[in-house]
């Protein structure tokens, strides 16, 4: 059923509008989380793409929740069916220009390997707890486990069409060779854990029994009597406490985010698995720093050169081709709007109605 509901667009209800149109671009780039089944009917069809209905049930509950997460209530009254409507032309919009890129790149002869949607989708189910709390989340956005496929299906599909769009758009290997050769530690990443021993206080005895007592960590250490890790969760006061000193990221040497004193000694670090062969002061205690990773060399780097190099006249081309596309999209099935309200507001002492959506039964759209 559909309701033509006449009412005024409230300040709250520019509001929600305003909100909403942030939630387009945050749910477009989302990477899931989320039954099992699949929907009888699509919800719609674009460019002979069926959208499952579960797939545009997932954006319009996920509306409703960013919604209420700004304090909007669309159970109001007065203004409820206004954000309703406008979460479910989010949807539409959202879902069309999805339909659309799978078409583009059915068109272009580009396709997923089934093992690796499979591989997400275990990633995704790896964010909760037990299967019993993903089943949850499946039923309360009201999609099933192939709706989540076909969704993730379309983010990799996505992926492989943004770089096929721009394929004349890249960097020969001499380009990409000759910006990494002239600043490697631009591009060179690297991963470090620590084992951090705090002192009692301030004064210098403090420090001096911090220092015996990171020097006795780094003898256990080079003896075999202990790992790097183990002595991490005896001793750090950090969250790397359970993570073996894991600090947790990648960086590289003209970016660290890492004080001065624990940076010089970190990079100095050549091999993985090596430890700091001193204890290093900070302003935090001494450290005891191992690298746990590394990458390197032009392979390692070629993407962040080029995305570096290339990044925004790749994603100008990128998007200008896909809105030419959305633009000229063809519904052969449209969704069936279930709140329509129609905009009177009124500006400057004019008065402008604009409705959005309507029951015309347009030719050729069936």
């Amino acid at each position: 059923m559909k309701f033509n509901l006449n009412l005024k667009w409230t300040a709250a209800g520019r509001k929600a509008a305003a909100v909403l149109c942030t939630l387009l671009f945050l749910m477009l780039a989302l990477t899931l989380s989320g039954c099992t089944g699949k929907a009888e009917k699509p919800a719609m069809v674009v460019n002979d793409v069926a959208v499952p209905q579960g797939v545009l049930n997932y954006y319009i509950n996920y509306g409703k929740d960013y919604l209420a997460s700004y304090g909007i209530d669309i159970n109001d009254p007065e203004t409820g069916a206004q954000y309703m409507s406008l979460i479910e032309e989010q949807g539409v919009d959202i879902v069309t220009e999805i339909a659309v890129v799978r078409a583009l790149a059915k068109e272009a002869g580009l396709s997923v390997a089934p093992e690796q949607i499979a591989e997400n989708l275990q990633t995704e189910k790896s964010y909760f707890t037990d299967d019993a709390a993903w089943q949850e989340w499946l039923t309360t956005y009201q999609l099933t486990e192939d709706d989540v496929e076909w969704i993730l299906e379309y983010q990799l599909l996505a992926d492989a069409l943004f770089e096929h769009v721009n394929q004349d758009l890249t960097m020969t290997d001499e380009e990409v060779a000759a910006i990494y050769n002239a600043n490697p530690s631009d591009y060179d990443t690297y991963r470090f854990g620590h084992i951090l021993i705090t002192p009692d206080g301030d004064d210098d005895a403090a420090w001096a029994t911090a220092l015996q007592t990171a020097n006795e960590a780094l003898s256990k250490i080079n003896a075999g009597e202990a790992t790097f890790e183990e002595l991490a969760g005896q001793y750090n006061p950090d969250s790397t406490k359970a993570t073996g000193g894991d600090l947790g990221q990648y960086c590289t040497q003209n970016a660290s985010p890492y004080v001065d004193e624990f940076s010089q000694a970190a990079f100095a670090l050549t091999e993985v698995g090596q430890v700091s062969a001193v204890p290093v002061r900070t302003s935090f205690g001494y450290h005891l720093i191992k690298l746990l990773d590394k990458t390197s060399g032009v392979e390692s780097a070629r993407d962040a050169i080029i995305t570096a190099q290339l990044g925004e006249a790749r994603t100008a081309k990128y998007n200008e081709y896909l809105n030419e596309a959305v633009a000229n999209a063809v519904v052969s099935q449209e969704y069936q709007r279930q709140y329509v309200v129609e905009n009177n507001s009124t500006d400057n002492g004019e008065n402008d109605t604009n409705t959005t959506d309507t029951e015309t039964d347009n030719a050729g759209n069936n």
